[in-house]
């Protein structure tokens, strides 16, 4: 098996609810980052922040979408 870059954090999520899933780690294992990381201050776990795409970026369907206002007037057909 080849190690793959992660290009979301969407991804990055749900291979560390992989791991913790298969009972290799556990939610605090990623609480602090690992001793050589680059810069500990911007570190956080993925796991316990909300996830955005899980979340509807758009509202599908409105029913003001499909009212008309009241100044418009009707089409003639």
């Amino acid at each position: 098996m080849a190690l793959k870059r992660l290009s979301t954090e969407h991804g990055a999520r749900l291979l560390l609810q992989r791991l913790i899933d298969t009972g290799r780690c556990q939610l605090e294992d990623f609480d602090q980052p690992s001793p050589n990381h680059a810069n500990p201050e911007a570190y956080r776990n993925l796991l316990r922040d909300a996830d955005s795409e899980l979340e509807p970026k758009v509202e599908l369907i409105n029913p003001r979408d499909f009212q008309p206002a009241n100044d418009e007037t009707p089409l003639p057909f």
